[in-house]
């Protein structure tokens, strides 16, 4: 997919070993969401993952981290903020 607009969210939730992939699969979704956090500065990205790395991966901490369950497994959701888009009259 290609974003489009100055301001936009992305959500995911990557796979990991327990659900989906292996930690290999995870630790690629991960980096190439923070690759494209760099191009798109002015939206937000979240992620519900397990793994304690994600910080790691994405290239910088999160401004916000909320501990959930999926299902039975323990995981984060992942904040990351862009600005609040400006107000139209």
């Amino acid at each position: 997919a290609k974003p489009e607009g100055e301001y936009g969210c992305i959500i995911t939730n990557p796979p990991y070993g327990s659900r989906l992939g292996d930690d290999t699969e995870a630790e690629k979704a991960l980096r190439e969401l923070g690759h494209t956090a760099l191009y798109l500065p002015t939206w937000s990205f979240f992620a519900l993952s397990p793994s304690k790395s994600v910080e790691h991966y994405f290239g910088r901490n999160a401004d916000k981290r909320r501990k959930l369950y999926n299902g039975r497994i323990e995981c984060a959701l992942y904040q990351y903020f862009g600005p609040r888009p400006p107000f139209r009259t």
